[in-house]
């Protein structure tokens, strides 16, 4: 028996409504289903490549007990290319970006595969389940959807754990400590339960740093080398993995064999040292589960998903006076100013323009429909518009 759906929810909704809720209006509710910036595309296209070669790693270990790194990462960093100058209209210009992170896409993959992972299957050799859609009914018509990233097993299958990907362009000891409460990660082993029948233990958090952006460049091992130029008999080429005085920063795609450089992205990370690896896979401890924090998420999250609900039947009712529509607006879906253009780090609202720059129509002006990511979601616009 399926449950009866009237209401859907999940973790990214959660985590806007929290951050502000007039930009859950616009990125969930507004003309239906939420509307997405023209610009949003270049985002989700990286991180879905990672996420797709990732899958693939997983895939492939359950059947075969390897997987063929190389193809999959040229496939997914080869993809990224390919999308990055077709965004820039074959721009000769846009070589070097679409390059540089087509690189970081591959070389993330690489060396994923060459420390990460093997940790993790040493520890849950048994993989159960790969972005799996699953669900977790709050009541009998409010739904929470989630697609969890990977789950694992001990070899005999009594532990199970739930492994989410996160790219990040940190790695401090914040970065870490922030997931032991963050219970919107936890959330989802409900609905693994729900769906599966059995619940992970544990969650761990397993971080893809991507570095940071310095002076126009990707500041990642997996982009850039530091190259110092001999002086031959006296002195010879050197390469390294990190900065060094007297080396200049050069683009790993750019290594020359002959000048004592190595052959290719696929050299330049077997090489790379056990150390540095490691620091781009920062990975939290095992986060044990919070039952009662959970519990009052859930409880939290419907109240707010049923008032969002009323709210919204108010709001779109199309005889309503613009004074008093917006009067609910600043009721139901108010703003938080701070987060429009956050001081330090954060990236600036994707909404702003909605909210300051007078953007009456945004579909009007490049702005598209949100493109549901669940299953569920999917299903239910499909039958409203069929």
């Amino acid at each position: 028996m399926t449950d009866k759906v009237i209401w859907l929810t999940d973790r990214s909704r959660t985590l806007q409504d929290w951050k502000c809720p007039r930009a859950r209006y616009w990125g969930y509710h507004h003309e239906g289903r939420g509307v997405v910036p023209p610009d949003q595309g270049l985002e989700l296209m990286l991180g879905s490549a990672l996420h797709d070669g990732l899958a693939a790693i997983a895939m492939n270990w359950k059947e075969h007990g390897t997987a063929p790194i190389d193809m999959i990462a040229m496939t997914c960093g080869k993809s990224v290319y390919e999308n990055l100058m077709k965004m820039a209209g074959g721009d000769e210009d846009g070589f070097g970006f679409a390059k540089e992170q087509s690189v970081l896409i591959e070389g993330m993959l690489r060396g994923f595969y060459k420390y990460a992972w093997p940790s993790l299957v040493a520890q849950y050799p048994k993989v159960i389940a790969i972005e799996q859609e699953m669900t977790f009914p709050l009541n009998e018509g409010v739904t929470f959807m989630a697609k969890p990233d990977l789950i694992l097993a001990t070899e005999d299958e009594d532990t199970w754990v739930y492994v989410e990907y996160k790219s990040t362009s940190s790695k401090s000891e914040n970065w870490v400590n922030q997931w032991n409460t963050a219970v919107q990660i936890h959330s989802t082993i409900r609905a693994v339960e729900h769906t599966l029948g059995k619940a992970p233990a544990i969650v761990v958090v397993q971080g893809l740093y991507k570095g940071y952006q310095s002076y126009g460049k990707q500041s990642s091992p997996f982009c850039y080398a530091y190259y110092r130029q001999g002086t031959p008999p006296f002195s010879y080429p050197e390469f390294s993995y990190v900065f060094k005085p007297g080396f200049k920063r050069t683009p790993v795609w750019e290594l020359d064999p002959a000048s004592g450089g190595v052959a290719g992205l696929s050299g330049w990370i077997d090489g790379m040292p056990e150390q540095v690896l490691a620091e781009q896979f920062p990975q939290t401890p095992p986060l044990y589960i919070k039952p009662d924090l959970i519990d009052r998420f859930f409880a939290q999250r419907l109240l707010r998903e049923v008032e969002i609900s009323q709210a919204l039947n108010v709001v779109t009712d199309p005889s309503m006076p613009d004074a008093m529509r917006l009067q609910f607006m600043d009721g139901f879906f108010p703003q938080k100013f701070d987060q429009c253009n956050p001081a330090g780090f954060g990236r600036p609202c994707q909404f702003r323009q909605l909210c300051h720059g007078g953007l009456e129509d945004p579909l009007s002006a490049g702005w598209t429909k949100r493109e549901p990511h669940h299953t569920p979601e999917m299903e239910q616009f499909n039958a409203e518009t069929a």
